[in-house]
């Protein structure tokens, strides 16, 4: 399995499409939410008859996360990756034909297979610069770590974007060589061939490791699916201006409904890319590796013209430690695909005969799990999504002037990377 490492920064070309439609989806919760694995069992209503009426013709980006809002997952904490998302969507694409081909590059922003590729390739190549970047990080304190001092420790990060096909054996046929070198290729993705017996564990065990125990698994029972299809992204990495654990203090945090609610708040001065006017207040914090974590209150509208607009100021930085994670399992994410005009590929009339000849195959679910915990040392996130496929009829599953951003109310984050064209790895949103 390749373990590669990436992100270099810049974030004004996609921030305003993003930020623009970044709502909200359901958490993962104990109490009241059920996990991915619990959704992916249970019978579903049609999908058809769930599709919220709302505007995706925009960028896949903006309209991804606008749709979410529209299905419903407002006001809470969430988190999703667009990138895994649609990594997982390539998989599908490669081996599909005719008009369900075109529908899927279409439900993704693609006009063709080679956009789609160059997309992909754009991605990896901020893996191999974070590498670069993190290699050289380590031998520079390999060779001077007696002048650091105890205090500073050993560079660490990681940022990997990973593919993967599961064919069940109990299906009827096999594979096409073609496919399987066509992913292999392009998406550095390994087909495997695995019982019905241990395809879930399967599954569970490499997106455990691919997500470094942060996801430990996507599903309870995956034996019945003929061809699985997942993805994994996977982000840790440090702030370049840490925060100091001393400076760490309980404090209120003002839910969207007005209840206050008490979080642990980190602290730190530093000058940092930052904007304000009666409505938005917006900062940019780097991160190692090229990674910026962008933090925005108030209305986000506009905000690429506002960050553009942005200046580089001493600013006081209280921003509240958090965690939380999300699960897309109960069709939203098919949803999607069918609103933006894909509507064959979840069908017994699918083409996937770029897949194999001799299996009828067509999508019955889609879910993605995501998750971040943020301290003072740094962010640790990974997303994980699969693509769940049938053959036939099958049910469906001070001094200066000092700037001031406090985040003790509602806020979004988004995690860019990119090398030449950002990508939102991960957005998201604490309210409470």
């Amino acid at each position: 399995m390749r373990k590669k490492l990436f992100s270099s920064v810049t974030l004004l070309s996609l921030f305003a499409a993003l930020l623009s439609g970044c709502g909200t989806a359901r958490p993962i919760s104990q109490e009241t939410n059920p996990t991915a694995e619990q959704s992916a069992e249970k019978e579903t209503e049609d999908p058809a008859a769930v599709i919220p009426d709302v505007d995706v013709t925009d960028d896949y980006y903006s309209s991804l996360v606008r749709f979410i809002e529209a299905s419903g997952y407002e006001n809470q904490n969430y988190i999703i990756s667009p990138t895994s998302f649609r990594a997982a969507l390539a998989l599908a694409a490669a081996g599909a034909d005719t008009e369900t081909k075109a529908e899927l590059l279409s439900a993704m922003g693609f006009a063709d297979m080679e956009e789609l590729n160059q997309w992909y390739s754009s991605v990896i190549a901020s893996e191999d610069n974070f590498n670069k970047w993190l290699q050289g990080a380590i031998e520079e304190y390999e060779d001077n770590k007696e002048y650091f001092g105890d205090s500073v420790k050993a560079p660490d990060g990681a940022f990997s974007l990973e593919n993967s096909v599961w064919r069940n054996t109990k299906s009827s046929g096999e594979l096409s060589d073609t496919y399987k070198a066509y992913v292999k290729e392009h998406y550095n993705a390994m087909a495997e061939n695995v019982s019905a017996e241990k395809i879930t564990d399967a599954v569970n065990g490499w997106i455990n490791e691919s997500t470094n125990g942060l996801i430990p698994k996507i599903s309870n029972d995956l034996s019945s699916s003929d061809l699985v299809l997942a993805n994994t992204v996977y982000l840790r990495t440090a702030w370049k201006e840490a925060f100091d654990e001393y400076l760490t203090a309980e404090g209120d945090f003002t839910a969207y409904d007005g209840r206050t609610v008490k979080k642990e708040f980190m602290h730190l001065r530093g000058e940092f890319a930052f904007y304000e006017d009666d409505e938005t207040t917006l900062i940019s914090l780097p991160m190692q590796g090229g990674v910026n974590a962008v933090f925005v209150l108030g209305n986000e509208d506009n905000a690429l013209e506002k960050l553009r607009a942005a200046s580089i100021e001493t600013v006081d930085v209280t921003l509240p430690k958090f965690e939380t994670e999300s699960a897309l399992s109960e069709n939203e994410l098919i949803n999607f695909c069918k609103a933006r005009g894909a509507e064959r590929a979840f069908t017994p009339d699918a083409d996937f005969s770029g897949m194999s000849e001799e299996m009828a195959l067509y999508i019955t679910d889609i879910i993605q799990k995501a998750k971040i915990k943020t301290d003072e040392g740094g962010i640790e996130a990974a997303a994980a999504t699969v693509i769940m496929m049938v053959e036939g009829a099958a049910p469906v599953e001070e001094e200066p002037v000092i700037k001031v951003f406090t985040a003790d109310h509602p806020f979004k984050f988004i995690l860019f990377a990119g090398s030449e064209t950002p990508e939102p790895l991960f957005c998201g949103q604490i309210v409470e």
